[in-house]
Order: C-alpha cells, then structure tokens, then sequence
C-alpha cells in the first residue's frame, strides 16, 4: 500500500515550478538592467550629462535598482573615453554604406559590423572604399521645445540646409 502511494505522486513540489518562473522574471529584469546600463555608459563616454541624467531618470523609472545604475556609472567613469569608428562597405546590389560607430573596443566592434555586412549580402570594405560617394554636409541639433518650428526649419535653410527632419 506505501508502495502505491508513493508512486502516486509524480515528484512535483511548489519549488519546481516556482523555480522556473523565477528564472523567467530574472531573465527580464537582467535584460532591462542591461539596456539602460548601456545606456548610462555611452552618455558618459560621450561627455553628455544632460544624457546621463535622461538615462539614470528612465532607469529609475523602468525600475532598475540603484545599486546597478551606481554600478554602471562607476564602470563608465573608469574606462577610456568611447572613440567613434568609421566602417565602409557595400551591400547587395552595391549599395554603398557608411557606419558611424561609438565604440569603447574597436577590435570587438569590426567584426559584428563585418557579420551585419554579409547578414545583408554585403562586405565590409577599407577605408575609402564608400567615403568617396558620401560628403558630409552638417547636423544642426536643436533641444527642447519650440512653438515656433517654422522659424526653425526658415533659419536652417538660410544656412544652406538641404533637407530638413522633424524627430
């Protein structure tokens, strides 16, 4: 009769399940933690304290502890400084492509350009090998809030602006 009763019961405890739905909502906290890490660390590479600020506000309201964000701004403040790399290359139907890139560790970031590279059927080429198609014509940046955007886009095409995107 023991003998049944104990093969009766599959093994199942509370433990076993909790286990797992644990692991899931781990999983999601680490992957939100881990964005606005980032986050946090290219606005300090970049020098942007009104980014550091925006980022660390997100985090905290996204929920990430503070114990992270300190985290991520202790490690960012420590590293060297993000350096913006230039990749060239060509994709299917030899469309010409430039890629900017911020980058702590160039030698960790041209391979995963050379894989998007040949993900879209494309190389990664050497220097100068699209920079000749491309010229560089400015970037006007204008922050904040303005009830006048006609005046905006009237300025900036008095300056000699081509084409002119709202965000």
């Amino acid at each position: 009769m023991l003998r049944n009763l104990a093969r009766g019961l599959a093994g199942h405890s509370k433990w076993h399940n909790t286990r797992f739905r644990k692991a899931r909502q781990d999983a999601v906290k680490l992957a939100v933690a881990s964005k606005f890490a980032g986050m946090i660390r290219v606005a300090v590479g970049a020098g942007d304290e009104a980014g550091v600020a925006d980022a660390v506000a997100r985090a905290k309201k996204e929920g990430v502890t503070r114990e992270v964000i300190e985290r991520a701004l202790e490690t960012s403040r420590n590293r060297e400084a993000y350096k913006e790399e230039m990749y060239e290359g060509s994709l299917a139907g030899g469309v010409l492509v430039l890629v900017e890139a911020l980058t702590d560790n160039p030698r960790r970031t041209a391979p995963k350009v050379r894989h998007l590279f040949k993900e879209g059927g494309g190389a990664l080429g050497a220097a100068g090998s699209a920079a000749w198609a491309f010229q560089r014509r400015g970037l006007l940046r204008v922050q904040g809030i303005s009830s006048d955007n006609e005046a905006l886009i009237e300025a900036a095409l008095e300056a000699g602006a081509q084409d002119v995107e709202e965000d």
